[in-house]
């Protein structure tokens, strides 16, 4: 997918950048997303070894690399905020996903909090909690 940067004069406000962010999810664009984020991220996920990699520092790099991997597993059918809060440089959005498997199709329904930390205009700090039920396994009709 082609990035979506742009060049801005002034550092995003913590609200924009959490729109961004959630903008670029839903547009499954890893390279765009991950320009959102610090040259150094404090990353922590409720299922580590599920997301593939142990929780600590991650370099942008990193992340871009492991919301390819996402993205390449797995489509992202519908993304839901329910609440999203915003305190200064703090932010934490509820909300629900769901996900569609290639192969063999399988929905995935996620409900998440997401809490990020900005600092001059950039995540230095992401939470993911995350709760995932197998919704429905998706089929075709025949002809």
């Amino acid at each position: 997918m082609k990035s979506s940067t742009c060049i801005r004069a002034e550092p995003w406000t913590t609200l924009e950048l959490v729109q961004a962010l959630l903008a670029r999810f839903g547009a499954q664009d890893p390279t765009a997303l991950a320009e959102l984020f610090a040259s150094r991220v404090d990353w922590q996920v409720s299922e580590p070894a599920a997301a593939g990699w142990s929780n600590g520092t991650r370099s942008r790099r990193e992340v871009e690399a492991v919301l390819r991997s996402l993205f390449g597993a797995l489509g992202l059918e519908e993304l839901t905020v329910r609440r999203l809060l915003i305190d200064g440089e703090d932010a934490v959005v509820l909300g629900r996903t769901r996900w569609r498997t290639a192969g063999p199709a399988v929905d995935y329904l996620v409900d998440f909090a997401l809490s990020v930390s900005v600092h001059r205009g950039e995540v230095d700090e992401c939470w993911l909690m995350r709760k995932g039920t197998v919704a429905t396994t998706a089929t075709t009709a025949a002809p």
